[in-house]
């Protein structure tokens, strides 16, 4: 027989113990068990005291996968639109018979400078956003 660690074991203990192992699944254990008695008596302790196993359903890790990535995609689409949005606006201007009317870094410049800010904001808070997402 192959040499399996404590961990493979433990992977292999709920079907044995529900009954769907296979016969060469169910040799392996009770192989480990007999080499592992302390082990044993653990693993059936665990399982005659109602300690039930945790069960991972994958549609529901799935689905929250799933909300997960449309969340911080909805999050980085606002940011960039806040960012570009941010940094296009102050340099709105007017022209009236052709002649400039208004330009906001020079007729508003503290409303200019607000924007700026936003937008700094924006691109920091995206730039952070993918560093997180890439590690």
């Amino acid at each position: 027989m192959m040499n399996f660690s404590e961990d493979v074991i433990v992977d292999l203990l709920p079907a044995y113990f529900s009954g769907e192992a296979s016969a060469a699944t169910r040799a392996v254990v009770d192989s480990y068990f007999a080499a592992h008695p302390q082990f044993a008596r653990a693993a059936r302790a665990a399982q005659t005291g109602g300690v039930e196993l945790p069960r991972i359903d994958a549609a529901d890790e799935g689905h929250e996968a799933i909300r997960r990535v449309r969340k911080a995609l909805r999050r980085r689409g606002l940011l960039i639109a806040l960012a570009i949005f941010c940094s296009v606006s102050p340099f709105t201007f007017m022209v009236k018979d052709q002649s400039l009317v208004y330009f906001m870094w020079r007729d508003a410049p503290a409303v200019a400078a607000c924007y700026v800010a936003v937008a700094l904001a924006a691109w920091i808070g995206l730039w952070i956003s993918n560093r997180a997402n890439a590690a």
